[in-house]
């Protein structure tokens, strides 16, 4: 999804986030990202959608909601789960976010990061959208798709907030 699309969808950003160093980004993860999450790190700063998924982002200020922090964090709680296939293994899972219940929000990544689809685990159960990040965070805010392990009053608020 373009810039503008974002924009279209989530409202004007309330800041411009820093510049992403994306070669950096992709020595950490082993890959480069999707490019739908790509245009929306270079638009917004981290962004908690729905009121209650935040996306983490590679320029985030220390904390719980940057990528470059997160990521290898969450791939090692995830690499402990029996039965889970966990980047760099291919295909395998990498997150892009969490809930605020403590879900991991990821990509299942099988073919070209273009290709990948969205995967929720709570680590008890699963549930996929086959589909791009962009279409899954789309569909989940006009509340198209309804992931079941989210509670039923998600999502809730008509504007994503952004990191202080």
């Amino acid at each position: 999804m373009p810039p503008d699309e974002w924009i279209d969808l989530l409202g004007a950003p309330e800041r411009r986030p820093d510049p992403v160093d994306w070669d950096a980004v992709k020595a950490r993860a082993g890959t480069a990202l999707p490019g739908d999450y790509v245009h929306l790190a270079e638009a917004y700063p981290p962004l908690v959608v729905g009121g209650y998924v935040r996306i983490l982002h590679p320029t985030a200020r220390a904390g719980f909601m940057n990528w470059m922090s997160q990521a290898p964090k969450l791939l090692r709680t995830l690499r402990r789960q029996p039965g889970l296939r966990v980047h760099p293994d291919s295909p395998g899972l990498l997150p892009w976010g969490t809930t605020l219940n403590g879900d991991h929000c990821l990509w299942y990544t099988q073919g070209e990061p273009d290709e990948w689809t969205v995967v929720i685990t709570d680590l008890r159960q699963s549930w996929s959208f086959d589909g791009s990040f962009s279409s899954f965070i789309r569909k989940f805010l006009t509340g198209e798709i309804r992931c079941p392990i989210f509670p039923d009053d998600v999502p809730g608020g008509s504007k994503p907030f952004q990191e202080p």
